[in-house]
């Protein structure tokens, strides 16, 4: 059973996805929250598989809370449920470690497959959003995942199994769909991404997912054959 914590500062949408997430019964919820700071403590308390979580709320908003809860515990996934789709919110809430982002007024059965989808390794984002998303990456120059106009030294250490790897994860690939991708178990594929991650310095992977489109890895071809 997946456990959900929901965090929104209005009652009247917490009892709303409280009854409509529990009326399936592959979810629980564990926890409601209606600002900031009681979401982060609840994140600590119960360690939830995943967390719907408001942008603007009192005491933190919901980017800030993403940060805070993920530095805490990365294995909580985390999808921003809210009534705005502008672009900053949409990098701050990707760039701090979110596994989603969703616009309410979703439908019941896609957002239940959306919590289903994070708890699994994957990202989803909602379809109206999706294109915004890909080219707001493109367009991103300030950031610490900037293009670069040579081939760093990180890239060039990584193998083409590593490359690839980064280009499904980079897709929205969960762990399991790489495993079919790619025909390896699924405990190669997390060993994969932990050298990945330890050879860019990155945290998760939305930062991979990241790194892979602004450093051009989205484009590149492998050196040789990959030996899978």
């Amino acid at each position: 059973m997946i456990r959900v914590v929901i965090v929104d500062d209005q009652e009247l949408i917490l009892d709303s996805l409280h009854l409509l997430i529990t009326s399936d019964a592959r979810f629980t919820v564990v926890g409601m929250a209606k600002n900031g700071s009681e979401a982060v403590r609840l994140a600590r308390k119960v360690q939830p598989d995943v967390m719907l979580m408001d942008i603007r709320m009192p005491e933190l908003n919901g980017i800030e809370c993403v940060r805070l809860i993920k530095q805490d515990n990365s294995n909580i996934r985390i999808i921003i449920l809210t009534t705005f789709d502008d672009d900053k919110y949409i990098y701050e809430a990707l760039r701090n470690g979110a596994d989603g982002f969703l616009l309410k007024g979703i439908s019941k059965r896609d957002l239940l497959a959306s919590i289903e989808t994070v708890f699994n390794g994957g990202a989803t984002v909602d379809p109206k959003t999706a294109q915004k998303v890909f080219e707001l990456f493109g367009k991103i120059v300030n950031t610490p995942f900037a293009a670069f106009q040579d081939e760093p030294e990180e890239v060039k250490s990584l193998t083409d199994q590593e490359i690839r790897i980064m280009q499904l994860i980079g897709k929205g690939y969960s762990n399991k769909e790489i495993m079919s991708e790619v025909n390896f178990s699924e405990g190669t594929v997390r060993n994969y991404i932990s050298n990945i991650l330890k050879k860019l310095d990155l945290r998760d992977r939305t930062q991979i997912a990241i790194f892979a489109i602004q450093s051009g890895i989205m484009l590149k071809t492998p050196r040789t054959r990959y030996d899978w």
